[in-house]
C-alpha cells in the first residue's frame, strides 16, 4: 500500500478509534521551544502567542532580539520609522527575559530619536551579551555629521563575541577605549571609523570584514596604519564603492597574520601601500586588486605569501596587472588544488607558465571577459607546444571549465592539449561566449569531439 493511501488509513482508524493525536512539540519543554523561537525574527516569534495558551507568553522568555526593518527585509514594517520604534518599545517593554544574549538591530532611525536607540543597546549590555548586530541609518545633525556614541560598557564587554557595525552613521572611538578580550568576529562598514583604536583593543579576532569608505578616517591629523591582528584567520578588506581611486587617508595595511586561513581583497586604491607576512595556514584566496605597474610589487609579494593556499581565485583586475607588470618569477604553489581566473585576454604562454608552479592542481577554471576588459595585448597569442608538460596536467588534474571560450587559435589549441595530454581528466566543460550563434558552438562542439583523449572517461561538455 502506497504510504500516502496508508497514512490515509491509520488518521481514519484513530478517529474511529477515538485515539488522540500526539503533538509532539508540545511535549517540548519551555526551554527548547524559546531555543527554537531564537532563530526566528522577533516578530515572528511574536505571532506565535496565537497558537495556544501555552504559546501566549513564550516569546518574552527568548534571549534573542532580530529586530530587522531594514527596507529590504522580507518582515519589513510599513508606516514609517516611527512606528517601528513603537513596536520595539512595546517589546522591550513586555520580555521577561532576564538578559539578552544576541540583538540584531537595522532600521532607519528618524530625527529626534537617537536617545531611543542608545536606551535600547544600553538595555541590552551586560555580561551575558554575546552578539551585536547595528545597522543604522541615522540623520545628519546640524553640523552635518551621523555621528552615535555606542555605551563605553559595548566596546569594552567582556562576553561580547561578535559585533557587526554597519551603516550610514559615524563612530566615535577613542584611544584605548576598546576593551574586547572574548571579541572573535568583527565587520566595520561605517562613513567613518578608525579601525586602528578599534583593533587594538581585540586581541582574540579571529575574523575580520573591513570596508574602507571615503570619509575614512575623519579629520586625521596623521594618516593612521591599519595593523591586522596577528590573532586572525579570516579576513576580508573591501573598498567601498563610494571611494574614488586613492585612499589617501590611509598611510599603510599591515597583514602580519601568519595564522590567516582565508583571504579575500578588493582595492582599486593606487597609492595605498601594504605590508604582508608569510601564511603557511593559509587555505583559500580572492584577489581583486587593481595597480599600477610601478606598484605592483606588494601585490607579486602577496602572491609569493599566499603559495600555500589550497584555492586561488584572481579576478579581472588583478589579472589584468599581473599581464602587464615588468618580467617576474611565479612563485611555486605546492598545495594549490584549486585555480580560478579572470583573464582580459587569452595567454597560453602564462597559463602554461602558471601550471609549471601548480604542481598538485586538480581544477582549473577559465573566465574570458576579453569584450569586458580595455586591456588588449600587444601582439596575437601564438600556441606554442611546452618542452615538458605540467606535472599538474599529467598526473592531477580532473576537472577543466572554460567561461567566455571564442574559439580562438590560442584557446582551441590549449584545450586540444589538455584533452591530449590529461590522462586523468574527468571533465571538461566549454562555455562558448554569448556572442557566438548556435551553429558556431554546435562546429565548436564537433571539432573539439574529434579531438583524442588521453582520458578514456573524460566527459566534454559545450554549451
Amino acid at each position: 500500500m502506497p504510504k500516502r493511501k496508508q497514512r490515509k488509513v491509520e488518521e481514519e482508524d484513530s478517529t474511529r478509534t477515538g485515539t488522540p493525536k500526539i503533538d509532539l512539540i508540545s511535549t517540548l519543554p519551555d526551554s527548547l521551544l524559546c531555543h527554537i523561537l531564537s532563530f526566528l525574527p522577533t516578530r515572528c516569534a511574536m505571532a506565535t502567542s496565537v497558537l495556544a495558551r501555552r504559546w501566549r507568553h513564550l516569546w518574552m522568555d527568548v534571549l534573542v532580539l532580530d529586530l530587522d526593518n531594514s527596507k529590504h527585509s522580507p518582515y519589513y514594517l510599513p508606516g514609517g520609522p516611527h512606528r517601528f520604534i513603537a513596536f520595539v518599545n512595546a517589546v522591550f517593554a513586555q520580555r521577561k527575559a532576564p538578559h539578552v544574549k544576541k540583538l540584531r538591530l537595522a532600521c532607519d532611525i528618524p530625527r529626534g530619536e537617537k536617545k531611543t536607540i542608545k536606551t535600547w543597546i544600553h538595555t541590552v549590555v551586560g555580561p551575558h551579551l554575546q552578539e551585536l548586530y547595528l545597522d543604522l541609518s541615522l540623520p545628519c545633525n546640524e553640523f552635518g555629521n551621523r555621528d552615535i556614541k555606542l555605551p563605553e560598557e559595548v566596546l569594552t564587554s567582556a562576553s561580547l563575541e561578535s559585533l557587526v557595525l554597519k551603516g550610514h552613521m559615524i563612530l566615535t572611538v577613542y584611544d584605548g577605549f576598546v576593551d574586547l578580550p572574548s571579541l572573535k568576529n568583527l565587520e566595520l562598514d561605517l562613513n567613518y571609523v578608525d579601525p586602528e583604536f578599534v583593533l587594538d583593543g581585540c586581541w582574540a579576532l579571529e575574523n575580520l570584514r573591513l570596508t574602507l569608505h571615503e570619509s575614512f578616517p575623519l579629520n586625521a591629523s596623521d594618516p593612521p596604519v591599519i595593523q591586522m591582528p596577528g590573532s586572525l584567520k579570516r579576513l576580508t578588506l573591501i573598498q567601498a564603492d563610494d571611494t574614488e581611486e586613492d585612499l589617501n587617508d590611509i598611510e599603510d595595511l599591515v597583514i602580519d597574520t601568519p595564522l590567516l586561513e582565508y583571504l579575500s581583497i578588493t582595492l582599486w586604491a593606487r597609492c595605498l601601500q601594504v605590508s604582508i607576512s608569510n601564511y603557511p595556514n593559509m587555505v583559500e584566496a580572492h584577489l581583486d586588486i587593481d595597480q599600477d605597474k610601478e606598484q605592483v610589487g606588494w601585490m607579486l609579494e602577496l602572491l609569493k605569501a599566499l603559495r600555500q593556499t589550497k584555492l586561488l581565485d584572481l579576478k579581472l583586475s588583478t589579472m589584468e596587472c599581473l599581464l602587464v607588470a615588468p618580467a617576474f618569477e611565479l612563485p611555486e604553489f605546492s598545495r594549490l588544488l584549486n585555480l580560478e581566473l579572470e583573464i582580459p585576454y587569452f595567454n597560453s604562454g602564462f597559463l602554461i607558465k602558471l601550471l609549471h608552479n601548480c604542481h598538485m592542481l586538480q581544477v582549473l577554471t577559465l573566465h574570458n571577459r576579453e569584450k569586458v576588459s580595455t586591456v588588449e595585448p600587444e601582439e596575437p597569442n601564438c600556441w606554442t607546444l611546452p618542452m615538458k608538460d605540467p606535472d599538474c596536467v599529467i598526473s592531477h588534474l580532473k576537472i577543466f571549465e572554460f567561461k567566455g571560450y571564442q574559439d580562438s587559435a590560442d584557446e582551441h589549441a590549449f584545450v586540444a592539449y589538455l584533452l591530449e595530454r590529461g590522462p586523468i581528466l574527468k571533465t571538461m566543460k566549454i562555455h562558448a561566449h554569448r556572442s557566438l550563434g548556435l551553429k558556431y558552438k554546435h562546429r565548436i562542439r564537433q571539432e573539439l569531439s574529434t579531438i583524442p583523449r588521453s582520458s578514456k572517461t573524460c566527459k566534454l561538455k559545450v554549451t
